[in-house]
């Protein structure tokens, strides 16, 4: 079978979709990832749970939000995962996810 990894410019384009169908959404990050989550801040607010090891950010899908989103460059720590967002995961209110990465994306 070929490659079937994930370019950045596919993923945006998938994402760019879902979220013009999307409302609000969750950014999950492992707590030392201090950089990810003061840049998520900036689009939404810390929403408590029971996660010990990360920060959950949510929001509202803004114009602002997605054109922040959509316009991350592709990171370049990519050794242990080739890594299309620096975000570990994106949920998205409709059922859509960006997970491990951007390297699974998914729908509920």
């Amino acid at each position: 079978m070929g490659d079937v990894r994930l370019t950045v410019e596919r993923w945006r384009a998938i994402m760019a979709k879902e979220l013009n169908q999307a409302s609000r959404f969750e950014i999950h990050c492992w707590a030392e990832e201090t950089g990810e989550i003061a840049a998520a801040l900036a689009y939404g607010t810390r929403k408590e749970t029971s996660w010990l090891y990360g920060t959950v950010i949510t929001g509202e899908v803004t114009a602002a939000f997605s054109a922040f989103l959509l316009s991350l460059p592709k990171p370049a720590d990519t050794e242990v995962c080739d890594k299309v967002t620096p975000f570990f995961s994106v949920f998205l209110d409709n059922g859509f996810s960006s997970e491990h990465y951007g390297t699974e994306l998914n729908r509920c």
